[in-house]
């Protein structure tokens, strides 16, 4: 009798093994699955910021020839936080060009606008 107690614990123990190892294995699958999702958050929320430096350069260079003020011959502005991170715009007046970077926790995003002055 004891012999068919020793061989259920020992399928007991092997059932219970596997289980946790199944376990395991799911829980190391979805934090990777989590890791890389928010990655991915991390890279358009960061296009988004450079999408409002843009927007921001825009308006500044707008509101500077509403004013009828003297232009640089460059501007660097930022970095200016908003939300969970940040941007820096780059405006260049000799060619015409804003380039916007967004950062958010290590993920950036490059964009560049070429305008016409006229």
């Amino acid at each position: 009798m004891s012999g068919k107690q020793g061989v259920v614990l020992l399928s007991v123990v092997i059932i219970l093994l596997t289980i946790a190892l199944i376990g395991a294995s799911l829980v190391a699958f979805f934090s990777s699955v989590n890791i890389g999702v928010q990655a991915v958050a991390d890279d358009a929320k960061a296009l988004y910021l450079a999408e409002a430096g843009i927007a921001y350069a825009v308006h500044t260079l707008r509101s500077q020839a509403g004013a009828g003020a003297g232009g640089e011959m460059g501007e660097i502005i930022g970095p200016v936080t908003l939300g969970e991170g940040a941007f820096t715009v780059k405006i260049d007046l000799t060619q015409s060009l804003i380039t916007s970077t967004g950062d958010v926790k290590g993920a950036k995003k490059t964009i560049q606008l070429q305008y016409s002055a006229l």
